[in-house]
């Protein structure tokens, strides 16, 4: 677990004061420790030798429990989410929707109703939470009200989408906030990389190590590629005229409605883009050490003295609108439309 210590020492103090809940809400952003944290959690519930001291929560990682639970076949710890949805529907990935169903509900529900064989929990990780339909939220809202005992549902959620209150009121709410630059470097380079390498990763993952971890370790670089990419499409769109603009929102909307990782990769890009405006921002403030992406400074300089501080605002303000109305299903040519015409500045 890299960073976020003050959530690790709460939840064993959970643990150690027997004061266990049955149901914990962790949000944060995608790639900030989410999961981790849940799985860590899990371990020292379930471990059998927990060591007497060492940092973070405790488990020995060499019981019998430990090494299923980090197997993903331990029989009282089950995962959920949107990724299990898609295979228990038997489609292919990507096109089991883009919300917990009903259906998901109810079989976790059931699940979670039986009795643990082998250890004192049943163990629910819930990812995507923040994705439940009305109807599957509003039953999974009777689960939270009527827990079983022993049982303990750990929901994991995306911070920047709301939750329906009377779930999110039931829940130990625990906010990952975004992990230190030098935190997350420190990490990296204990895993092999360069100090170079490292701290630009750090300064790209924008506080989530998971996002850093898993750039270093795929040799495509993908998540990278994907910034570049997003950037080109920036820097063609910035010239162009009200046509070109609106045909690349076309482009988008077909994508948006296309569902599954060609959704996605409109968010993706969006996320990007809120970053780089961000950087703008900072660069036009002299605030360059607090970039994310440092490794195109001169061009964020350059870019920078392009537009003013009131066109950079109205930018950040218009992705952020367009995210929030593509989300609330608001027709996504509209909405692309508006942030094309009306809020991308021309250069």
């Amino acid at each position: 677990m890299i960073g976020h210590g003050w959530a690790v020492s709460f939840l064993q103090n959970c643990i150690d004061t027997e004061k266990v809940t049955h149901a914990y809400l962790v949000r944060g952003p995608a790639g900030v420790g989410k999961f981790r944290l849940a799985l860590d959690f899990a371990l020292a519930l379930a471990c059998e030798n927990p060591p007497a001291k060492k940092y973070g929560l405790r488990y020995c990682g060499e019981c019998r429990p430990c090494r299923l639970i980090e197997e993903n076949k331990h029989a009282d710890v089950t995962t959920f989410g949107l990724d299990w949805q898609t295979r228990s529907e038997g489609v292919k990935e990507g096109n089991a929707g883009q919300n917990l169903k009903i259906d998901t509900v109810r079989y976790i529900s059931h699940k979670v109703s039986r009795p643990p064989h082998e250890i004192n929990w049943r163990i629910m990780i819930i990812r995507d939470a923040e994705t439940f339909q009305k109807a599957a939220a509003n039953a999974f809202l009777k689960t939270l009200e009527e827990p079983p005992e022993r049982a303990v549902l750990i929901l994991l959620a995306d911070s920047d989408r709301p939750m329906l209150p009377t779930i999110v009121s039931r829940c130990q709410v625990v906010d990952l906030r975004p992990v230190p630059r030098e935190e997350i470097a420190h990490a990296l380079q204990s895993e092999g990389a360069s100090k170079t390498e490292a701290h630009m990763l750090a300064a790209l993952s924008a506080g989530r190590p998971g996002w850093a971890l898993d750039e270093y370790k795929d040799s495509t670089k993908q998540r990278i590629n994907d910034r570049d990419e997003a950037l080109m499409h920036l820097e063609k769109l910035l010239p162009a005229d009200r046509l070109i603009r609106l045909s690349f929102a076309d482009k988008l909307t077909y994508q948006w409605q296309s569902g599954g990782n060609k959704r996605n990769s409109v968010l993706v890009m969006l996320n990007i883009w809120l970053g780089w405006w961000r950087d703008l921002a900072l660069v036009r403030q002299n605030l360059t050490t607090h970039v994310s992406n440092v490794d195109k400074l001169d061009t964020l300089k350059e870019q920078a003295g392009r537009f003013s501080p009131i066109q950079i605002k109205n930018m950040l303000l218009g992705i952020t609108h367009a995210q929030a109305e593509l989300e609330a299903n608001v027709m996504p040519r509209l909405a692309l439309g508006d942030l094309f015409i009306n809020k991308l500045p021309k250069s």
